[in-house]
């Protein structure tokens, strides 16, 4: 029996031996056969003069102004030379590369002029760029074509060796298996010698087995009783013993679990004794433990299996060297303390990552970025307008648009990326960078914006929301977390600052610019004390009777440092931080103090702010300065804007109604722009409207801006309302307006915003300048100092003229 089994040994370790030398025969044979038939590198070659012949010919034809060639063919032609760079440098090319030193050198006297080319393409309406660039081609192209000739050469030589080879290949191939059939013939005759002895030994233990069978029938019942997965180790870590508790929390069968099995076979690595090796088992549980955020309660025996089960693992060591391993099924109880971890990670009502989760994942990505030197950003976002919704429609809808935006978020972001709610209508992103560019991370925030902007349809109601979208590039612009997302705020604000649905990366200039803010917000709120503040009026004529009837009061600020700041400038921030209810108090008053020096008849006009209207006492206020100043009220003129009756209608609507009360006239500034309602007129019927001017601007230009006008102007006769022209700047739009039949204007045509002193120099020069005027257009043009184009510019100056 010894000797043949030696005999077989022998045989097998010959037969095994033979078939991988037949099989590295044939991988010879398949890698010789693959040489040979390489697709004949001499085309891909032979390609690049040609190629390279029609980048030159492009480049001449922009040179000769050539309109049938554009710049976008040349860089194609362009970017054709560089792919064919790519694939002479490419592994199917490698051996011809290094079969001669001037080959490599060749490629890199391509690469380089390529490198030089590059950053001409971008001027190549330039005149004499086509000539530089074909200064820098010229001397590649003869060593290109002296490539192609060595490629045909060297080609010809491999296909000649190859040949060879194969039939080198072919005869040992031969001969190994003539062998082959000799020892499997060898083979066939000793395995049935052998089988014949192994049937008799077969018997032998048959007899045996009956006894062990009895044994272990006993035993099983013991183990089937256990509550508890038990299987015992010998001193080799193998399975002697297991139950159907052990089977069934692993989902094993008997077969698979048979005696005698490595326990590495069967369960996790995780799951062994101590110091066992894992051989080449595989694991149920997946590659390693999930990670988790367990608290105290959990200890370091639970663990997690791929089917959702949680088991506790114990081991115990036997006297003989072997184990006693046991798994209890906890899974219910590490359920309850899953969801209280996530509860304590995500949000409730999008199940997002939460604020708390975000930025842990940041500081984890974070230090990844030490470690790999992977780019990432945060994306910070929230949604304009979302208050509205909130405010008009409930909470339930808001919350359900919140739930919609989410959705959307996470379907448009990437699985890689990190989608977080951090609270309100506050999101958040963190975006690996696809490479050291930022390029996936503009696109990402081009797909989120105009995923979010799409319409929602929630409980019949069809929902319009933009967003606006922070960038901050990690570690650039922050190695901390805290840092990061202030960063990706700011970004954010200079965003939502720029218009809707737009994206900003974060620059440190932001960072100066909140910093300016910050001391323009200190000093704004010590300019009134300091007397920095002045307010400029700007005439209103009366198209009747050609004399100024009124003004309005616009606020400068005369900064010591910074000298005059526009309003647009200070108004936005004034309304942002609240100071405006102070400003807009202070001008209030000092208007109605200017006024008492003017002759009666003539009126001040004084701008409210939406956010006036938000303050309660904003009526107390008015009258509390009029009572002061003891100024006639009939003689105070406020303006408002669509936007106060946007937002609590009713509210607005009353204290309009109360303002009125006190004998004050009310004005609707911007008529024609925005959200132009009839309803706002038939719900408060204002004293004036003023025509925004665009349409005005437009007159000259534009025949349905006359039509606009002209329509405007009618439907005030029709509701007993004054109507003025705002922006008029030359003598035919002036014409125009009387034309269209309006009741008075004002613009620049007549005079910019001046101090009050000069203003009541214009009043008391109007008698001698209009007296013996007549005709529609003899309305005077009235002038300080100042020209025409110097008076333009310093109304475009000021953008936000009605403060």
């Amino acid at each position: 029996m010894r000797y043949l089994r030696t005999a077989l040994t022998i045989v097998i370790l010959g037969f095994i031996t033979s078939a991988i030398y037949i099989s590295a025969l044939v991988f010879q044979r398949q890698t010789a056969l693959q040489d040979v038939g390489l697709g004949n590198i001499t085309w891909t070659i032979a390609q690049a003069p040609s190629e390279f012949t029609r980048l030159e010919q492009r480049v001449s034809a922009i040179g000769m102004s050539d309109g049938n060639i554009d710049a976008s063919e040349v860089r194609l032609r362009f970017d054709i030379v560089v792919n064919r760079l790519k694939t002479l440098r490419s592994n199917g090319v490698e051996k011809f590369v290094q079969s001669n030193p001037h080959i490599g050198q060749t490629l890199d006297d391509l690469e380089e002029a390529l490198k030089q080319t590059r950053p001409l393409l971008s001027q190549l309406s330039v005149p004499g760029t086509p000539a530089r660039i074909l200064a820098i081609l010229e001397p590649i192209y003869p060593k290109l074509a002296r490539l192609s000739s060595d490629s045909n050469m060297w080609y010809s030589a491999r296909i000649a060796e190859d040949r060879r080879g194969l039939l080198g290949l072919q005869l040992a191939l031969t001969w190994v298996t003539v062998g082959m059939l000799i020892g499997g013939c060898l083979l066939i005759l000793l395995l049935l010698i052998h089988n014949g002895l192994l049937g008799r030994a077969q018997k032998i233990l048959q007899a045996k087995e009956q006894t062990l069978v009895i044994q272990n029938a006993r035993f099983d019942a013991a183990m089937e009783a256990m509550s508890l997965g038990l299987c015992l180790l010998d001193d080799e870590y193998r399975v002697i013993v297991h139950n159907p508790r052990f089977l069934a929390l692993f989902g094993l069968d008997e077969i698979r679990a048979r005696l005698g099995t490595p326990l590495a076979d069967l369960i996790a690595p995780e799951l062994l004794p101590p110091g066992l090796s894992t051989g080449g088992g595989h694991s149920l549980a997946g590659d390693k433990t999930r990670v988790r955020n367990d608290i105290a309660l959990l200890s370091d025996h639970i663990h997690h299996l791929a089917n959702g089960t949680v088991v506790a693992v114990s081991h115990e060591p036997t006297g003989e060297g072997g184990w006693v391993c046991t798994f209890e099924d906890v899974t219910e109880r590490h359920r309850a303390q899953d969801r209280i971890v996530h509860m304590a990670h995500h949000d409730a009502l999008t199940d997002m990552p939460n604020r708390l989760l975000f930025w842990e994942s940041v500081g984890q990505a974070l230090r990844g970025v030490a470690a790999d030197g992977q780019l990432f950003t945060i994306l910070y976002l929230d949604l304009d307008r979302f208050k509205e919704v909130n405010d008009t429609l409930g909470h339930p809808v808001g919350d359900a648009l919140l739930r919609k935006v989410a959705n959307r978020l996470r379907n448009t972001a990437s699985r890689h990326d990190i989608v977080a709610r951090l609270g309100g209508d506050e999101f958040a992103v963190l975006h690996r960078c696809l490479d050291s560019t930022l390029d996936s991370a503009r696109d990402l925030s081009e797909r989120l914006i105009a995923s979010v902007s799409r319409p929602y349809r929630i409980a019949g109601n069809e929902i319009v929301v933009s967003t606006c979208i922070g960038i901050a590039v990690a570690p650039r612009e922050g190695g901390n977390t805290g840092q990061l997302m202030k960063n990706a705020d700011l970004a954010l604000y200079q965003a939502k600052a720029d218009g809707k649905g737009v994206y900003c990366v974060f620059s440190p200039q932001m960072e100066e610019e909140l910093q300016n803010r910050r001391n323009l917000e200190a000093d704004m709120r010590h300019g009134i004390k300091f007397g920095q503040f002045e307010v400029h009026y700007q005439p209103q004529i009366s198209l009747k009777t050609r004399k100024i009837v009124a003004c309005e009061a616009l606020v400068r600020w005369r900064h010591p440092e910074r000298g005059l700041i526009s309003p647009a400038e200070f108004i936005p921030l004034a309304e942002e931080t609240g100071f405006i209810d102070a400003l807009g108090r202070w001008v209030l008053q000092q208007a109605c103090r200017d006024a008492l020096k003017w002759p009666e008849d003539v009126r001040v006009s004084v701008n409210l702010s939406p956010v006036q209207f938000r303050q309660a006492d904003l009526v107390d206020t008015v009258k509390t300065v009029l009572e002061l100043t003891e100024f006639d009220a009939r003689r105070l003129e406020l303006e408002i804007t669509e936007s106060v009756l946007l937002r609590d209608n009713a509210a607005n609507l009353e204290v309009l109604n109360r303002l009125r009360s006190l004998g004050l006239t009310i004005a609707l500034d911007d008529f024609g722009t925005g959200y132009s309602s009839l309803g706002y007129l038939q719900r408060f019927p204002f004293d004036k409207l003023k025509i925004d001017r665009s349409f005005v601007q437009d007159l000259e230009s534009r025949p349905d801006s006359f039509a606009i006008v002209q329509s405007i102007a009618t439907l005030g006769r029709n509701l007993n309302m004054l109507t003025t022209a705002e922006g008029v700047e030359t003598q035919t739009q002036l014409d125009m307006v009387i034309k269209a039949g309006c009741s008075e204007c004002q613009g620049y045509y007549f005079s910019p915003p001046i101090p009050d002193n000069e203003f009541r120099a214009m009043i008391s020069r109007q008698s001698g300048d209009i007296a013996g005027t007549s005709g529609v257009s003899s309305v005077p043009r009235f002038k300080f100092g100042a020209d025409e184009s110097s008076s333009k510019a310093a109304e475009a100056g000021s953008v936000d003229r009605r403060r």
